[in-house]
Order: C-alpha cells, then structure tokens, then sequence
C-alpha cells in the first residue's frame, strides 16, 4: 500500500482583503482533476488569511509526506521569496519529529519554460475597456477621522504571522466585539512589519506610546480589560525598547 501523501500549497505575500484562494479556485480546480491525490491550500505571508505555517501544521497533521510551497506571483519579489524560505525554514526548526513532512519549495512561474505562453495568453486573450465610471477614491464614508480613544497596532508582518499574530488579530477582535467595543472606542489596524520582530507578536497602543511582545492570542482578554477598557498597560508585557534620544542633545545638532 502506497501512503505516500502530496500537499501543494499556493502562496501569496498577503491577502490585501481579499483571499488569494479566490484568485486561484479555477487553476487548483483543473490541477485537482489531474493529480486527484494531492491536497490543494493557500496561504499569505502576511495578512488576515491562513499563513504559511498554519497551512504546514494542517498538512503535518493530516500525515502528509511531501510539500510544495509555490509562490503564485507571476513575477518573482526577491525579498518576499526570501521571507517565504525563512517562514517554512522556522516552522521546521520549530517541529523537527517524524510527523514532519518533507518541504520542498517550487521554482518562480518566471523560471519556467511556459511563462512566455502565460504572457501570450493573457496579451492576446479577452480584454475589458479601463472605464471612467469605476469607484472613486473618495467617498462621504471616508470623510473623518474615527472618535477613537486608543489606536492599536497588530504588526502581520512575516514574522509576527509566523509567530502567533494571526491568532492575535483574531482574539483582539473577537474581545472588543464580546465588549461592545467599535471603532469609536478603539481603532484596531493591521501593519505590515513593525520592526522588534524578535519580540513577536507585537502590538502597539497609541497614544499610550505602549509596545507590546508577545502579546500572544491567550493575552489579549487581560491586555484588552486591563489596558484598553481601563487605561492600565500591562507592563509585565512591555516589549524592549532601546532609550530615547533627547532631541535637545547636541551630538544629533549635526
């Protein structure tokens, strides 16, 4: 009996708003009728969606042997290839048992030999008129600025995502909805990379000026009571920061 079991997952930098799995349905479709064998997943790098390592502990879990990571950019991003091998290459270090499928990640769609006939397809294919009539980038809705009373910060970068963000996001919104709490109490956005990432996730509350490190999804019930809703940060969760330089001090007069 073969138990030999192929995951493929097709990645994107980040969802944007919107799940990448939507973009790709019709392609997984077809792929699916050819190799009825192997399980289809996306997953963002960063982002609201499922991440990469979420995507890889579903794959490990359902025994699977070997996995491909392809990136489903049609262009190759150096940068966000690279942050793809570091993500996969921490979960792995992360597990390191025999559940541990094999991860292997699939060449850009540039480097493949069909990728001219990608372009043709899409030069010579079907076109739609770019129109006058499409959404404006202003509208009544956008007019002001929220009545907020604290702005927080998720950071969704790689690393933070990689490292339990996701999770974070998730509980922060679940706990302000559980409260009654809307934009007009507090403003929640989503960042890409804040920069302290060894100290993810991390979340910051402005204008309390407060940095939190891992601020992980079992956290956010007591940071939300305690520090959202009564005005009392944490402390024991301050991330580390370097000390301030004085603007006044005259080695930065230049």
């Amino acid at each position: 009996m073969n138990d030999f079991r192929r995951w493929v997952i097709v990645t994107a930098p980040t969802d944007r708003g919107d799940d990448p799995r939507d973009q790709v349905l019709g392609a997984v479709g077809v792929l699916r009728g050819r190799h009825p064998g192997t399980e289809y997943r996306t997953a963002v790098l960063g982002g609201t969606g499922t991440t990469v390592t979420a995507a890889l502990d579903e794959a490990a879990g359902a025994g699977a042997s070997e996995v491909i990571v392809v990136s489903a950019q049609t262009v190759l991003d150096r940068k966000m290839d690279a942050w793809f091998r570091r993500v996969i290459g921490h979960w792995l270090r992360g597990r390191g048992d025999a559940t541990t499928p094999d991860v292997r990640i699939a060449a850009p769609l540039t480097d493949t030999a069909t990728y001219p006939d990608l372009l043709e397809a899409a030069i010579t294919g079907p076109t739609s008129p770019a129109r006058t009539t499409t959404a404006p980038l202003t509208s009544p809705a956008w007019d002001e600025v929220p009545g907020f009373t604290r702005h927080v910060l998720v950071c969704r970068g790689p690393r933070c995502s990689a490292r339990g963000g996701a999770e974070t996001g998730r509980a922060l919104d679940d706990a302000v909805t559980a409260r009654g709490l809307g934009d007009d109490d507090v403003l929640i956005t989503l960042t890409g990379c804040m920069f302290p990432c060894s100290q993810a996730p991390v979340v910051a509350v402005y204008p309390d000026d407060v940095w939190y490190s891992e601020l992980t999804a079992d956290r956010v019930d007591r940071f939300v009571d305690e520090h959202l809703i009564a005005g009392r940060p944490v402390t024991a969760w301050a991330g580390q920061r370097r000390a301030r330089r004085d603007p006044a001090d005259p080695e930065l007069a230049g």
